[in-house]
């Protein structure tokens, strides 16, 4: 099954995606851009594993996540990967210091048992992934100001995605709620 740890944004947020994925669309980028009603903020992408490895997934989410008290998110700016060259992914930034440490937790917990991803991680709701852009890139995307919005963190939840001609579709398998 083909899955990802996420963590759901809300109503105003998903809008604002939907805006930007409009205004660059409008200023001549080509890519795939999800759905707005998709807008999270991944923390691990594990592509296919194993049904059994997702009991492990599971347990691991309650065990670290259970602590955690419900934070706010601030979403604010641009961003782009890679940061040097053409781009490939713009998305919008995300700050706070609760994440970072939810993100370390897991990540520690989740080595123990076979699963390998970065130290690093920059918060961020991906806004598309660009197949063609216009000679002007740079100026469009640097050009783009919203204001700052903000979505309460309470859960975090592990998704299967399947791919479809229509795009991604995820389906919520497991909700880790915080403070148990």
């Amino acid at each position: 099954m083909r899955t990802f740890m996420a963590i759901r944004t809300n109503t105003k947020v998903e809008n604002q995606v939907a805006k930007i994925q409009d205004f660059l669309k409008n200023n001549g980028f080509f890519g795939s851009w999800p759905r707005k009603e998709n807008a999270h903020l991944t923390l691990f992408f594990f592509g296919e594993i194993e049904e059994q490895k997702i009991s492990v997934v599971e347990g691991l989410m309650n065990i670290v996540v259970s602590p955690f008290k419900p934070f706010s998110m601030k979403v604010s700016g641009i961003g782009l990967f890679p940061q040097k060259g053409l781009p490939r992914v713009v998305w919008m930034k995300c700050d706070g210091s609760e994440v970072l440490d939810l993100y370390k937790d897991l990540n520690f917990e989740l080595k123990k048992h076979g699963f390998s991803f970065e130290e690093r991680f920059t918060p961020h709701l991906t806004v598309g992934r660009l197949k063609g852009i216009p000679k002007n890139w740079d100026e469009i995307i640097f050009n783009i100001a919203y204001e700052p919005l903000d979505f309460e963190c309470d859960a975090v939840e592990l998704f299967s995605s399947t791919l479809t001609h229509n795009g991604s579709v995820y389906s919520s398998i497991h909700k880790s709620i915080f403070g148990g």
